[in-house]
């Protein structure tokens, strides 16, 4: 920290000026979530928001289990479940991301996968519940910052031959590229 007299300048200010280092955000804020959604287990009617608690108890504690229905009461394949703690949530959402079946390669870490009611728990999508509305403002984001990535390309390119005119470069990357060159 520097600290400066401004009387001293001459331009007839008083007082001390503190001059501080840029320190940075100190903390990052994480969301917490209690609710996880889950979808990809059977319709069948034998599958209860029991077994879906049973599923998911070693988590951590469950404070509710819910599996949609339709007018009839028929399963639609999807359903939540609410613990008592984020971190439980957090760790269950984890469990099945770092355990999906495609990447299991040993039979060891097979063992370990529960199976309650012939479902394992990493065939399950599992994600943080969340709002219609904000998924749906997360999907517009996500495509809008993929749009903006690819609406403007500049490319650098050297040691072509001495000669080649600026129309001749045009014509060579409009179509190699199959886009509009718009600078050369």
């Amino acid at each position: 920290m520097d600290k400066y007299d401004l009387a001293s300048d001459g331009h007839g200010a008083e007082g001390i000026l503190s001059v501080l280092e840029y320190q940075g955000k100190k903390t990052q804020f994480k969301k917490s979530f209690n609710n996880v959604y889950v979808k990809g287990f059977p319709k069948e009617e034998g599958f209860l928001e029991e077994t879906l608690e049973k599923l998911f108890a070693e988590f951590g504690e469950i404070r509710n289990t819910a599996i949609m229905r339709d007018g009839e009461g028929v399963s639609k394949g999807f359903g939540f479940v609410c613990f008592a703690e984020a971190s439980a949530a957090e760790k269950a959402t984890q469990y099945v991301l770092r355990n999906d079946a495609n990447t299991i390669g040993e039979a060891d870490d097979i063992l370990k996968i529960k199976e309650v009611a012939g479902v394992k728990l990493t065939d399950l999508y599992v994600r943080e519940a969340k709002k219609k509305s904000q998924r749906t403002s997360e999907l517009q984001m996500n495509n809008f910052k993929y749009k903006k990535s690819i609406m403007f390309f500049s490319l650098f390119v050297k040691n072509f031959p001495p000669g080649t005119t600026d129309e001749e470069l045009k014509i060579y990357f409009s179509t190699a590229c199959q886009g509009e060159v718009t600078k050369i």
